[in-house]
């Protein structure tokens, strides 16, 4: 809880500052804004030494997420969410999934034809409907008496998740209209797999357990 109440103050914070240094959402390419604002800050020098960090952060980030979403893969596979034979196996030798992370990689690279608006569209989408889908959670344990969500009151277990759901329903139907499409083939693609593990829902799907 303290770490997301200083997370969002710096991020407050420095949404303010930026605001102040660039009045407006106009920019000349909004592909380059920050390196725009930069500029107006600091100048020539200034936008060198931010792009240098910049790329050194979004590589090691890049690295991060790479080599995580593969062994979740790994674990989806091993315990049967994912089919095992493919994304449930390890290196003889190296003892890391490379198929999965070589499947990430080129997942990655292909967001060097989307432009950013297009990209972090379709970011936004899964994470807008799962944030949509955790607010409805909340709504559907509070009226079923769940004892940890129904002593919260009707504020917090009816109203506040109805508002963020439609919050994110909002943003969600505002999103770049062809991450709209590739997220609900997506979305489909997933219900229909759901189906097939659950034999039409009518068995518990397989759980992901996080052991060493």
């Amino acid at each position: 809880m303290i770490i997301a109440v200083i997370g969002g103050i710096i991020f407050t914070g420095s949404a303010y500052v930026t605001q102040l240094a660039h009045p407006g959402g106009e920019f000349t390419s909004v592909d380059s804004a920050a390196s725009e604002i930069a500029l107006m800050i600091g100048g020539d020098i200034f936008v060198t030494l931010f792009l240098a960090t910049l790329v050194v952060a979004q590589f090691t980030s890049g690295l991060a997420a790479q080599a995580s979403v593969g062994r979740l893969l790994f674990a989806m596979g091993r315990d049967g969410v994912l089919p095992m034979g493919i994304f449930g196996k390890l290196h003889e030798k190296w003892r890391t999934p490379v198929f999965n992370l070589v499947l990430v990689g080129i997942v990655g690279l292909l967001a060097l034809t989307l432009d950013v608006t297009t990209s972090t569209s379709f970011i936004n989408f899964g994470a807008f409907l799962a944030f949509t889908a955790v607010n409805v959670s909340v709504i559907a344990l509070y009226l079923q008496g769940n004892a940890i969500v129904r002593p919260l009151g009707a504020l917090l277990g009816l109203v506040v998740p109805a508002v963020g759901a439609v919050c994110d329903l909002f943003l969600l139907w505002n999103l770049d209209g062809h991450a709209k499409l590739l997220g609900i083939i997506w979305l489909a693609i997933g219900v229909c797999y759901l189906a097939y593990l659950t034999r039409f829902f009518q068995s518990a799907p397989p759980e992901v357990e996080f052991v060493e």
